[in-house]
């Protein structure tokens, strides 16, 4: 049986995780028709995601990812494969990148965290 000390620290930052994305995808729910009223809520999302996550890579794959997101869905909408309801520049939202790139964040450690907690219960159930 896996005991509780090593999983539970694993099993609260799932749970910042997950309330992490829901408050991420919760604001852009509410707030995708106000972009100058969205901007200043992802940058401050964004800035608390640093906070708890600031390892260099992290940064690094904030960086590349909204860096590349941005990129490509550039280019989807100037090639008309889809469109966005409320551009601001180049057919996309100007809270876009921010928000695709904190997202992004916000997976990978989610993704790290379930690796984690399965190493540590396959460990200790099977060792």
């Amino acid at each position: 049986m896996p005991r509780m000390e090593n999983v539970r620290p694993l099993l609260k930052a799932l749970l910042g995780e997950v309330a992490a994305f829901f408050i991420s995808i919760g604001s852009l729910l509410i707030f995708w028709q106000k972009n100058f009223i969205l901007l200043p809520v992802v940058l401050m999302e964004c800035i608390v995601a640093f906070w708890f996550w600031h390892e260099p890579y992290d940064i690094t794959f904030f960086i590349v990812i909204s860096v590349f997101g941005t990129v490509a869905e550039c280019l989807f909408v100037s090639s008309g494969i889809w469109q966005y309801s409320n551009p601001t520049f180049y057919g996309i939202p100007l809270w876009f990148p921010l928000a695709f790139g904190t997202t992004a964040l916000i997976g990978q450690r989610l993704a790290l965290t379930l690796t984690k907690v399965w190493e540590t219960l396959v460990t200790q159930v099977c060792p």
